[in-house]
């Protein structure tokens, strides 16, 4: 059913395709840092975060409750 020249030939095509072709470029998605004051560029606008210290707790906070404030 499978014969050895075969496999060894498609493996070796495979190999030439991986070693010749270029990946296409993908932008990584910016992240904003806590203190950055420059707006973040999304794919609709511009957005700029604020951040405030907030006191930590040992009891921990689901997203549900989060989302239900």
């Amino acid at each position: 059913m499978f014969s050895l020249l075969w496999l060894f030939a498609g493996a070796l095509v495979g190999l030439l395709v991986v070693s010749v072709f270029i990946p296409p470029f993908r932008r990584d998605m910016q992240l904003p840092t806590p203190y950055d004051t420059r707006p973040m560029r999304t794919n609709a606008s511009c957005v700029k975060f604020k951040t405030m210290e907030v006191p930590c707790t040992l009891t921990a906070t689901t997203l549900n409750f989060i989302a239900s404030e």
